[in-house]
């Protein structure tokens, strides 16, 4: 009997195209071998499907779920009710780990006693690809509080993590959301975590496509981003109010960023822009402006002022 950990690797995929295979042999041929790979196709178009059936053949741990299409969120939500693990693993069906990750991951938490680490990346283009790093300081054991702050300022995502079962036990990720919806994930399960070991090592590559959800065209669910401002101001205004302002600022830039990506589209979104408009005005008056982080200030300043110039100038840098 394997009395290793069991780790659920959630895969939500949709027409990940030619990175699918990547990606699964990324897993498969991890050296930690205990782990249950759940694939949730969310209807996909493509032959992703036929793709995931052809591991599952292979591969007795590889489970494969298909379901009509219904976005990332209710499809990683899926994959949660159909685990078992001790520890979960979200990745991005386009995306790949390094051969060791999980056995390297395990280690760390036997080592320091934690229930989570956060790992760093790989952020990778067609023909370069660069390590993400942060100043020596942010990483290491922390507690809540800690671990919170360092989601807010430099590890957003839910895909370079691992999660103990208890952290995702009553998590859900927001189906109602599909811009954003990964970093709440995120920090509402680390809000349940008494402490988080950061890794300074890069363990995940993270893919840079056209295909991408936040790349390429402009789909006008992201806009279902802005569903975070009530939702981040309940949650750090009643638990961490000392990061409220700097979370505020930054779903500022975030908004600024969605006008910016349809700025650059040549779809008709003029209705859209102007509700982003309207929302970054609401709030902007409310963030104080030392929560604002400098190299933004100007920025989102200019953008307050005219979103058509912001977008002239960052098009210029």
């Amino acid at each position: 009997m394997n009395n290793e950990p069991l780790i659920s690797v959630i895969i939500a995929v949709y027409n990940p195209g030619k990175y699918l295979r990547g990606c699964l042999d990324s897993i498969v041929n991890q050296t930690y071998k205990n782990l249950e790979i759940i694939l949730v196709d969310d209807g996909s178009t493509d032959d992703s499907l036929k793709i995931c059936q052809e591991y599952a053949e292979r591969d007795n741990r590889v489970i494969v779920h298909h379901k009509e299409n219904s976005g990332v969120s209710a499809t990683r939500n899926q994959g949660i009710r159909l685990a078992h693990g001790d520890y979960f693993s979200f990745i991005d069906s386009d995306d790949w780990l390094e051969a060791d990750t999980y056995e390297y991951l395990i280690n760390l938490i036997k080592e320091h006693n934690v229930e989570a680490v956060n790992f760093e990346h790989f952020i990778t283009y067609t023909d370069r690809e660069n390590a993400h790093k942060v100043s020596p300081e942010n990483y290491g054991l922390t507690d809540t509080k800690g671990a919170m702050k360092q989601l807010v300022y430099n590890f957003p995502f839910a895909c370079n993590k691992l999660f103990s079962k208890k952290m995702v036990e009553g998590v859900w990720f927001d189906e109602g959301i599909c811009r954003g919806e990964d970093g709440l994930f995120a920090r509402q399960a680390f809000d349940k975590a008494g402490s988080v070991w950061f890794d300074s090592r890069p363990l995940y590559h993270y893919i840079q496509s056209e295909e991408s959800a936040v790349r390429g065209k402009f789909r006008t669910s992201q806009l279902t981003a802005l569903k975070l401002i009530d939702k981040y101001d309940d949650f750090f205004g009643e638990k961490y109010p000392e990061l409220h302002g700097h979370v505020m600022s930054m779903l500022l830039y975030l908004m600024a960023m969605l006008y910016w990506d349809m700025h650059n589209d040549s779809q008709n979104l003029e209705a859209e822009k102007a509700m982003v408009k309207k929302e970054f005005n609401k709030l902007y008056p409310k963030v104080s402006k030392s929560t604002l982080p400098r190299k933004n200030r100007l920025l989102l300043k200019l953008f307050r002022i005219s979103p058509r110039l912001f977008c002239i100038i960052k098009k210029l840098k």
